[in-house]
């Protein structure tokens, strides 16, 4: 499949393409009732219970919208309202997930960086340090403003510490 004159060039971060078997698989339409619908649903569900490690803990309930809205239903169900996010910002999402928490009414504090620059570990440990009232740490894993995928991994070890 090539491109035409006409065809537009999406030239922002993040997965904003579609395959061609994927917009294939598109053309079936699937009843919430079929069999086969809920056998596939029922195997997504159990397969990101154990990526998770939660088989035996937890119920994984899809939801559909974009990732904001995923972004705020993870927010809205993770952060408790006595909690208090250390929001790490460097791009658009970050500034969103900050205007969501004040729209919970929940409390938090940030650490941003320039959008072209990955935030450091060590600064997260020392926000922490700083301030035992933090519950909660968020961090964009890719942020789109930019594509620069964040240390995750490094901040996840901080936290856990």
């Amino acid at each position: 499949m090539s491109l035409t004159p006409n065809d537009p060039l999406l030239l922002t971060p993040g997965p904003l393409t579609t395959s061609h078997e994927t917009k294939e698989a598109m053309l079936h339409d699937w009843g919430s009732r079929d069999a086969t619908f809920i056998a596939t649903n029922a195997r997504v569900r159990d397969s990101l219970l154990t990526i998770a490690n939660a088989a035996d803990t937890h119920v994984c309930v899809p939801i559909q919208g974009s990732g904001t809205f995923a972004v705020e239903a993870a927010i809205g169900t993770l952060l408790p309202r006595d909690g208090k996010a250390l929001v790490v910002i460097n791009g658009a999402y970050g500034h969103r997930m900050v205007k969501i928490i004040e729209y919970l009414g929940r409390n938090c504090v940030t650490l941003e960086t320039a959008e072209d620059t990955p935030p450091e570990a060590a600064d997260v440990d020392a926000v922490l340090t700083a301030d035992a009232d933090i519950s909660h740490v968020l961090v964009v894993h890719c942020e789109t403003t930019s594509g620069i995928l964040n240390p995750v991994e490094a901040i996840a070890e901080v936290v856990a510490k």
